[in-house]
This record gives structure tokens, C-alpha cells and sequence, in this order.
């Protein structure tokens, strides 16, 4: 427990002092119960050339701008030991700005956060039309000294209708070369599952590529090492295994492939497991980057003839990003394989046109410019448009019926303001199409608005 006064009470002392410091010479009014004796002092008249009476020292004089400092001194002090430094955002190891802001504070707390908020019009007279608060997302981090510290992010979704815990670590920072990691991880792969900030992507909506292939937001309890070695930044995580049954209310499909096997570290099962390897390196303005993944997501459980289901499921993707001069470009493409992906959906009871994908494929391009970069200011206004393709059942294990509505082009143009750096305001048009022999097309209209803090 702190000895000295807090927080609140050196914030008001600064507050009631600060202008009466700075305005020395203005008239102060009296307290009541001086007020018979300041009258009769303003009224005494004083020949031409007199000095005015001296006034005698008060506790109600104006504090001398040195108490000034020193309780200015002593609140800046006061923030830092209690924990509530100046924002500073910068990303650290890939992580978001607002994620990051534990590593840039000397020691304490750190609070941070953000938010979305969405409208979608279906433009095909389906009568599906949706406003959502999509998220309302708070970090908390604790800097316990300048080696270790721990940082956390809860997510409440769909106006506090589901929460989760999306990242809660402990981080031992020992060399910029080798740093550990241990908690619950976001798995790093592609451009969004770790930065995935509404004010630093493009597009109301998160890619499909990084929602239905890499199953973003995709986090896991696990344990590993991160850092820096020449340039090239690594992360090398061993996690929890993905769970084919993880949840009974809401089973695997095959539209969105393994995103429901995503365990969150919520009483996951953990008889098998998995690792990641994450690579980047930085060219100037340009980025490139790969990850692999490799784990059982089976669980031990067994089909119902009997067999166990191994359920080896692979990953792999690489990505590159350029900004420069306003300009910004964004390329992924992305591979998984599902092993045992018979035995997984007969587990599931899917039917043969339902079966889940044994291999899928994916990736995306994206364009985009800043017409506010030349001026110099801290506003953005980004014209961008995004190109995806996808096929969620590339191969489908035997006797399984592949689907062409799971293999679809999706094109996405609109508009990105930031007034500021921190906040967002977004509109795009999307246009989908997909191999169907009805070349079934739907189009939407998507605004949103986002924030980070």
C-alpha cells in the first residue's frame, strides 16, 4: 500500500492549483469569512504614490509555480507506479497496437481495447439483413518488471451474447533473440489472426481465406519461444490439438471446414497435440512471411466401426504486404489437409454431399491507396478492393460428394476512413459467385465503424 497521497487526490490538488498559479494576478474572491475585512480593505482610500497594504501570508494564497512542478512531479510518479502510462501504440511481435501496449510501459497495469460495430444488406432481396454489435474487446496486461509480464484479451460478441477469452499469457522477454511464451496463444498464421484490430485491415469483414481455411480468431493453450535472430523474427509454439468434437451444439460443416474444432483452451481435450513454426522477415517497406501447422485433431476418439480417428491436420501459408507512399498491397494463399476425413464426418453423421474436405485450398489479393498519405496529417481515407478464391472441398475422401457451391470467387471493394489513427469508419460492396451450375451470384452491402484504444 502506497504511504503517499494517491492517485485521485493529486489529480484534483492539480486541477484546483494548476490555474490559479497560472493567473497570479487575477482577482481572488474572498471567503465568507473574510469577506466584512476585504470590503473595508477595498474601500480604505490611499493617497497618490502610496504602496498598497502587504498582504499577510494565507493557506489561501496562490500556490508558487515550483509547488506547481513538484505536485505535477508527483502525479506523473504516482502514474507510473500504479500503472496508467501515456498510450504508445506500436506493435510488438506481430500483435496489435492496442495488444501491444503492455510492452511499452515500465511496469504496472495497462488497459487497452477495441470495437466493432456492423450493418449488412443483402442486395439479392433475401430477407436476412443483420445489424450487429459485433464486438467489444478489452486487454488487460500487467508488466510485473522489465523481464516479465502478462497480457490478456476478453472478447465479448454479438453484444455480449458469447465471451471468450481470445489470448492470456505470461511472457518471459529474456533476449530479443528468445523470449517464452506460455498461456493461451493466438496461433500465428496469415496477416488477421494476430492483428486483427478493426483500424488495421481493410473491409468491414475479415477475409474469408482467414476465417474458413485459417480459422481466425484461432487460439490455443500451449507453451513456446519467440524473438528475433538477424532480422528474421520466428515464433515456435507446441499447442493443443484442434478438437473434431468440440462442440456437440454446433458441429463441424463443411462451409467452414475446421474453424468449429477450434478448442479456445476452454476445458479443451488434450490427448493430442500440436505445433506451429512462424517465420517473417521485413524488406523495407515489405513484409514476407510463412507459417506451418501440424497437429492431431481427433482426440482419440473412434468412428462408429470401431477405427480411431487420427485426424492429422496440416496448414500451410504464406503471405506478403507492401506499404509505401500510400500504397498498400496485401497477397495470401493458404493449403490445409484433414487426414481421416471419412471416418471424421461418418463420426459426425454427415451425409456424402456434407463430407468434410480432406484437402482445401485458398488465397487472396488486395490493393489499396491512401489519397490523404501526400498531405501529411493523421487522417486516412483508402480506397481498396480485395479479390479471394476459395474451395473448401478440393478433395473429399471417397465416396463423398464434393459440392461446387463450396468453391466460390468473392470480391470485395469499398472505402476505409480513419479520422484518426485509432478510429475506423468502413464501407464495401461484395460480389460472390460460386461454381454451382447455376453460377449462383449474391451481392451485399456491408458498413461498419471500429475502434482501438
Amino acid at each position: 500500500m502506497l504511504k503517499r497521497p494517491l492517485l485521485p487526490l493529486a489529480a484534483t490538488l492539480l486541477v484546483v492549483l494548476l490555474p490559479t498559479a497560472a493567473r497570479p494576478d487575477e482577482p481572488r474572491t474572498a471567503p465568507a469569512g473574510d469577506e466584512p475585512r476585504a470590503v473595508a480593505a477595498a474601500e480604505e482610500p490611499r493617497t497618490a504614490g502610496s504602496a498598497p497594504p502587504a498582504a499577510a501570508a494565507s493557506s489561501t494564497d496562490p500556490a508558487t509555480q515550483d509547488q506547481v512542478k513538484a505536485l505535477a512531479e508527483e502525479l506523473r510518479r504516482l502514474k507510473l507506479e500504479i500503472g496508467i502510462p501515456d498510450a504508445e501504440y506500436r506493435s510488438f511481435a506481430g500483435m496489435g497496437p492496442a495488444a501491444s501496449k503492455v510492452y511499452f510501459v515500465p511496469k504496472g497495469l495497462s488497459i487497452g481495447g477495441y470495437g466493432e460495430i456492423t450493418y449488412r444488406n443483402n442486395l439479392d432481396d433475401a430477407p436476412n439483413d443483420t445489424s450487429d454489435l459485433l464486438r467489444a474487446v478489452l486487454y488487460l496486461g500487467y508488466r510485473f518488471n522489465e523481464r516479465i509480464l502478462f497480457n490478456s484479451e476478453i472478447e465479448y460478441e454479438h453484444g455480449g451474447h458469447e465471451v471468450a477469452v481470445e489470448f492470456a499469457y505470461l511472457d518471459f522477454l529474456l533476449t530479443p533473440a528468445a523470449r517464452i511464451r506460455v498461456g493461451n496463444l493466438l496461433v500465428p498464421m496469415g496477416f488477421v489472426n494476430e492483428m486483427h484490430e478493426p483500424a488495421f485491415f481493410n473491409g468491414v469483414n475479415r477475409p474469408d481465406v482467414e476465417r474458413n481455411i485459417i480459422p481466425t480468431t484461432w487460439n490455443e493453450n500451449g507453451v513456446g519461444l519467440h524473438g528475433e535472430l538477424g532480422g528474421l523474427r520466428y515464433k515456435l509454439y507446441a499447442l493443443n490439438g484442434l478438437d473434431l468434437f468440440a462442440s456437440e451444439d454446433e458441429p463441424l460443416q463443411p462451409g467452414s471446414w475446421l474453424r468449429r474444432a477450434r478448442t479456445g483452451g476452454a476445458e479443451a481435450a488434450a490427448e493430442t497435440f500440436a505445433g506451429v513454426l512462424a517465420l517473417g522477415y521485413d524488406f523495407g517497406p515489405a513484409t514476407v512471411a510463412a507459417a506451418a501447422y501440424r497437429g492431431r485433431a481427433g482426440q482419440d476418439r473412434t468412428a462408429p466401426t470401431g477405427e480411431r480417428i487420427r485426424a492429422d491436420v496440416t496448414i500451410l501459408e504464406a503471405h506478403a504486404g507492401v506499404t509505401w507512399r500510400g500504397f498498400q498491397a496485401r497477397v495470401l494463399g493458404v493449403q490445409g489437409r484433414l487426414g481421416d476425413a471419412d471416418l471424421a464426418s461418418a463420426a459426425l453423421e454427415l451425409p456424402p454431399e456434407q463430407s468434410l474436405a480432406s484437402r482445401v485450398r485458398g488465397g487472396y489479393a488486395e490493393l489499396g491507396y491512401d489519397v490523404l498519405a501526400r498531405g501529411g496529417g493523421e487522417s486516412a481515407l483508402i480506397p481498396f478492393v480485395r479479390y479471394e478464391r476459395l474451395d473448401l472441398q478440393d478433395q473429399v475422401p471417397a465416396g463423398a460428394i464434393a459440392d461446387p457451391a463450396l468453391r466460390y470467387d468473392l470480391v470485395t471493394t469499398g472505402l476505409t476512413y480513419k479520422p484518426i489513427a485509432t478510429v475506423v469508419l468502413k464501407a464495401d460492396w461484395q460480389w460472390r459467385k460460386t461454381d454451382a451450375t447455376s453460377g449462383a451470384v449474391s451481392r451485399a452491402l456491408n458498413v461498419g465503424a471500429g475502434f482501438v484504444f
